[in-house]
């Protein structure tokens, strides 16, 4: 028996075939058994193959229809290809086998940019009608979409991008962080990213988040000064303002057309309810969250309660239908027209100035805002009940709330930067404008009245504030927030629609000569700072004083002999020098100051180094 074997056992008996022989000289039988054996074998089934797996009969079942993978086979492998479509055909994702117009997402592996854009031109597969090229990824969008089980947004990682030639590549963006230093045209090239941008910070000033609602809306304001459209997200790197929440939008907006965040704030009922209520002249945002969170919804809502209403808000829902919709430019040079006539019939030689949006260019807009002054100062004085008088004779007032002047004639300099409204007298009105003949015209059953109900606000400004309140009255909003926080924050004054401050001096006072206001920025900034002196003009004249600062023991005296021997000027000239007719371009506008003056004395300049250049934002 052989070893290792147990005893008690023995082999069965090989069974042998009947031709079986052994032949002669054959050391062993098995050496002629071996063909035999594997004759006698039973006959092997074919190999099955494997079928291949086709996403025609999985795609019903696609869980993401919106995207459709097609994995380029060279460089990643048959069977990979095979094993990878498994994969995401398992988790929802829909793969095509063949490229086609209907692929969205190109995946491909250990392949360079040049040869995926090569690639991607050599397919006869143009893109159907409205629809944009497929977007070329490398395999880590494929794995990271995978391990979440959902498609990840598309990041610059993702992407293959060749490289463009320095020849091709634009000049570098710079920008300035403040919106009072860079154009702001009313045309520009963003206008989607701009407007969503906008609906957030909108949505944020509702909520009172006020952070988010300044983010939103610098970072609005960069991308209307860009100067070409934003394609991709690698554009907006290095600019001011733009933070990661709004490059998301952005980003979603490029790869999309839209952005889902956007969308769920416009068609949220709070976001809809709060913007009707804020349309309504005289509802601001907390009136108008009181009014939302009492569970007032629409104006049917606000009429039921028309008891708790202010007279300017029962004006504002009673011509709610005109005052929303927007004035025309036609309309607003008709009503220059019956307000200039007013104020001449009050008060001749007094001067009528459009401000507002219609200023910087707008050719519409949904209130119309007047500035009203007289060259000599004092004789303003109660002008505006006068012309008020005049324009209700005519019956062109529906609604009129009054403000008297304060502190006009005392222009102090504020203790703190507040975003109270400046106290100018004024007038905020509903007017009554005729409709030009063959508009009032309507249908049987609604016909169209023969006037149209218009926000007009009208402000009488003394002529030595005048040039500020011009400024602050021409807006935008944003623009006149940002220039008196670069005001502050880097020439260390104080603006308003009054004037122009150093909280380390007394005053700033104003004048009437031809000025530049951002230069006279930069005179400040180096010039000011090292004078213990101002001009000041006195009331109702032409003259100037010099008024010291409390800390300075210098008097009028003294610096008037520190003129002549540093300046090089005669006691009997101008002690400052009017800078040439400067330019302020605000959302598209250019507006000239030629009626304004310089505030800071140029020739005493005592500065180590000379004033930077004023670069003009247009």
């Amino acid at each position: 028996m052989g070893r290792g074997l147990p005893p008690g056992w023995s082999p069965a008996p090989l069974p042998l075939p009947h031709n079986f022989r052994l032949h002669a000289g054959c050391r062993s039988p098995f050496r002629s058994l071996c063909p035999a054996l594997l004759q006698a074998r039973a006959p092997m089934l074919p190999k099955r193959r494997r079928a291949r797996v086709s996403s025609g009969s999985l795609s019903s079942a696609a869980r993401f229809p919106g995207v459709a993978i097609y994995l380029v086979e060279p460089r990643m492998g048959r069977s990979r290809r095979a094993f990878l479509t498994r994969l995401a055909l398992s988790k929802g994702f829909r793969v095509l086998d063949a490229y086609s117009s209907q692929v969205t997402h190109v995946v491909m592996e250990q392949t360079s940019a040049e040869d995926a854009i090569c690639w991607q031109e050599s397919r006869a597969a143009p893109p159907a009608p409205g629809c944009a090229r497929p977007v070329l990824l490398d395999i880590s969008w494929f794995t990271e979409s995978m391990a979440a089980g959902q498609p990840v947004p598309v990041e610059c990682r993702h992407r293959l991008e060749v490289a463009m030639s320095r020849k091709e590549l634009p000049s570098p963006v710079w920008m300035p962080p403040y919106a009072c230093q860079r154009p702001t045209p009313l045309m520009h090239h963003n206008t989607i990213l701009s407007e969503a941008l906008g609906t957030l910070a909108e949505a944020a000033g509702f909520e009172g988040s006020e952070g988010r609602l300044l983010s939103f809306s610098r970072a609005a304001s960069v991308l209307k000064a860009l100067p070409s459209p934003v394609t991709t997200l690698s554009q907006l790197h290095g600019l001011p303002h733009f933070g990661e929440h709004s490059c998301r939008v952005v980003q979603e907006l490029l790869e999309h057309g839209v952005c889902d965040e956007v969308e769920r704030v416009r068609l949220s009922e709070r976001y809809q309810s709060m913007k009707l209520f804020t349309g309504i002249f005289g509802v601001g945002v907390r009136t108008a969250d009181q009014w939302y969170r009492e569970g007032l919804r629409t104006l049917d809502d606000v009429r039921e309660q028309v008891q708790r209403l202010t007279q300017q808000q029962k004006a504002g829902l009673q011509h709610y239908e005109d005052l929303s919709s927007p004035v025309q430019r036609p309309e607003v040079e008709a009503l220059q027209l019956v307000v200039e006539a007013a104020v001449g019939r009050a008060l001749p030689g007094a001067t009528v100035t459009l401000a507002g949006g219609f200023r910087r260019g707008k050719t519409q807009g949904h209130d119309v805002d007047f500035l009203i002054t007289h060259p000599q100062e004092g004789q303003e004085a109660g002008l505006l009940p006068r012309v008020m008088l005049h324009l209700k004779q005519q019956g062109l007032v529906l609604y009129q709330q009054y403000r008297h002047c304060h502190r006009c004639r005392d222009p102090a300099p504020p203790t703190r930067q507040s975003h109270t409204p400046d106290t100018f007298e004024s007038s905020f009105c509903i007017f009554r404008l005729p409709r030009p003949p063959g508009a009032a015209v309507g249908g049987p059953q609604r016909p169209c009245p023969a006037w149209k109900a218009v926000r007009v606000d009208l402000v009488v400004v003394p002529s030595g504030q005048f040039p500020f309140a011009l400024l602050g009255w021409t807006g935008s909003k944003h623009f006149e927030r940002e220039l008196r926080r670069f005001s502050r924050t880097e020439r260390g004054l104080w603006l308003n629609s009054r004037g122009l401050y150093n909280p380390e001096q007394v005053c700033c006072w104003v004048g009437r000569a031809a000025w530049s206001l951002a230069h006279s920025f930069c005179q400040a900034s180096c010039c000011g700072r090292r004078l213990s002196t101002w001009l000041q003009r006195k009331t109702s004249s032409d003259t100037w004083v010099l008024r010291t600062s409390p800390q300075s023991r210098e008097t009028p005296e003294s610096v008037c002999h520190s003129l002549e021997t540093q300046g090089g000027l005669s006691a009997s000239q101008a002690p400052w020098m009017p800078s040439a007719t400067g330019h302020l371009q605000a959302e598209g506008a250019l507006l000239s100051k030629s009626s304004l003056f310089q505030v800071v004395p140029r020739p005493l300049c005592s500065a180590p180094h000379p004033c930077p250049p004023y670069a003009s934002p247009g």
